[in-house]
């Protein structure tokens, strides 16, 4: 690898933890990484770091990117007294890897900003003004990302706790703590599964009736993004994505909500198969958006 300097990622979801390290993005892409479930975090902590100095022994490392779960405060770099995961409320990703990895440079963001940040470089949204990540899973977050740099404000966007028309035959009370029936509570990943009765294993099969009330809620939820942020492209992300078909029910559904009021190709029934569309890197955006992350910290 020569004199290029080498970046840790770390993807740090609400169900696993994952890391990698590379000098490129698209060694971040293609490398095999490791992998450490979410648990308390301590022990989640503790395995991360004791690998990634393991990586350090053997190549420095000059930067780590954290793209975390969040709510996260930007002003701490900790993640938020706000999140629903109790134990990690107000934990340090930055003090925990000085801690090991002392003066490293260090880059912060959710995984969905940074997951937009590396769609914008590398992936499906390059080349647009306006672009937003979204991703389904366990929880639903995304990135409103303005030429190239993701929107900090507040906090940053919770695209997940937006408020979706519920439909009527629907009486599942909602996942969220805050807000019970928010599209998170409604359309995560958890939802489906509470909904559905189902306590693990694999995902419903493509024709289960969950997908048909799951992309009615993640229509409406497109057609809110794009009427207030006027998006470029929206990536859809995350597990639940990976179905068959469901993004095909989204892009039809979303066209029929819109009611053809943004006279737009890209907003047409053909358009928005264009419009609405998979993450270019696949299952890597996050962790190539937390490479960016790093690097970016760098330069900085």
């Amino acid at each position: 690898m020569g004199n290029k300097k080498m970046i840790g990622a770390i993807e740090a979801g609400g169900t696993k933890i994952v890391c990698a390290v590379g000098s490129t993005w698209e060694e971040i892409r293609d490398v095999e990484r490791f992998v450490v479930p979410t648990t308390s975090a301590d022990e989640t902590m503790k395995e991360v770091l004791e690998w990634f100095s393991a990586q350090n022994r053997q190549t420095p490392i000059s930067a780590i990117g954290v793209a975390s779960f969040g709510p996260i405060d930007f002003a701490t770099q900790s993640i938020a007294h706000s999140t629903p995961k109790i134990a990690w409320r107000g934990v340090s990703w930055r003090k925990a890897i000085d801690e090991v990895l002392p003066g490293i440079a260090f880059g912060y963001d959710t995984d969905t900003n940074a997951a937009g940040v590396a769609e914008w470089r590398w992936g499906a949204t390059q080349g647009k003004k306006v672009s937003v990540y979204i991703t389904i899973g366990t929880g639903i977050g995304g990135g409103l990302i303005i030429d190239g740099e993701p929107v900090h404000g507040l906090l940053h966007p919770e695209f997940g706790h937006m408020i979706v028309p519920r439909r009527l035959d629907d009486g599942f009370a909602g996942t969220c703590p805050n807000h019970g029936g928010c599209l998170e509570g409604l359309a995560c990943g958890v939802a489906v599964k509470q909904r559905w009765h189902r306590t693990g294993g694999p995902q419903f099969p493509a024709d289960h009736p969950a997908w048909d009330l799951e992309s009615d809620y993640l229509a409406a939820a497109m057609v809110n993004i794009i009427m207030i942020t006027s998006a470029e492209k929206i990536v859809l992300g995350g597990g639940v994505m990976a179905v068959e078909g469901l993004l095909e029910k989204v892009q039809k559904k979303t066209h029929t909500l819109l009611a053809n009021y943004i006279d737009r190709p890209e907003l047409t029934e053909a358009g928005l198969t264009d419009y609405l569309v998979a993450p270019g890197l696949g299952n890597a955006s996050g962790a190539v958006g937390a490479f960016a992350l790093g690097l970016d910290a760098l330069t900085q």
